[in-house]
């Protein structure tokens, strides 16, 4: 297995509100990525309570398929009540992050999302997009009333439906998958998503070269298209589709 990650403050914005975590091995890790929202750095410090309650969580990572979606859910909720009280202490009427999450033990993998930042899988060299973004670009796309073309182009399309931060309860979407064969998991903010389509991302994730190169590209490849927002990803590679 290979790990890697990368965050980039892109080409237009003064400071890098996302923030990403890897830690673990081949037989057990996470990764989880997070994109800040709410200017002057509150976004920087709601997705860094994020980061930092997980990676004080992970030592007591439990290893059956319930105990971790029920691990990740409550360490969800303390992250949650701690993005809340940082607002009001803070006078702050806006701030809020998204998470994306990987979890693997074993053969189990976990996957949680709240918001708008992606996991993808390369299987088989086709790309799979395993989560919805919880948007309001998506809910009109899921009504038809938008193709994914008219989506990235969209005047609303930063406006997220579920956050960590904008509610006293949220809930994330959570999926166990028992033993999925995936080459290469990629979990990532809106950030690389704005600039490059899922024919592009599943281009530089079939190439046979290693996580930390795969990584630099698409950083590299959204900075050309613009850089308009952070960029952050975070790769696991399985090189031998084996995780125990």
């Amino acid at each position: 297995m290979e790990l890697a990650f990368r965050t980039d403050r892109g080409q237009v914005r003064t400071q890098n509100e996302d923030a990403v975590l890897i830690l673990g091995d081949a037989f057990s890790g996470i990764a989880l990525v997070a994109d800040g929202m709410g200017g002057h750095a509150a976004g920087e410090v709601a997705s860094q309570i994020v980061i930092e309650e997980f990676r004080r969580a992970f030592p007591s990572l439990p290893s059956t398929p319930v105990d971790i979606e029920r691990w990740f859910r409550h360490h969800i909720h303390l992250a949650n009540e701690q993005v809340l009280q940082f607002a009001k202490q803070s006078n702050l009427v806006m701030m809020g992050t998204t998470v994306a999450a990987v979890c693997w033990n074993g053969e189990t993998v976990v996957i949680v999302h709240i918001g708008d930042s992606r996991v993808y899988a390369l299987q088989a060299n086709e790309l799979r997009r395993l989560t919805e973004d919880h948007s309001y670009v998506n809910v009109l796309k899921q009504l038809g009333e938008l193709t994914e073309e008219e989506m990235r182009v969209h005047p609303k399309r930063n406006v997220i439906t579920r956050a960590i931060g904008s509610s006293e309860q949220v809930e994330p979407d959570v999926q166990v998958l028992a033993d999925p064969e995936f080459d290469v998991i990629l979990i990532c903010t809106d950030g690389l998503t704005t600039h490059l389509t899922d024919g592009a991302i599943q281009h530089v994730l079939q190439q046979a070269v290693s996580a930390d190169q795969k990584a630099d590209q698409l950083i590299a490849e959204a900075n050309q298209l613009g850089g308009s927002d952070n960029i952050t990803v975070a790769l696991v590679q399985f090189t031998d589709r084996k995780r125990g």
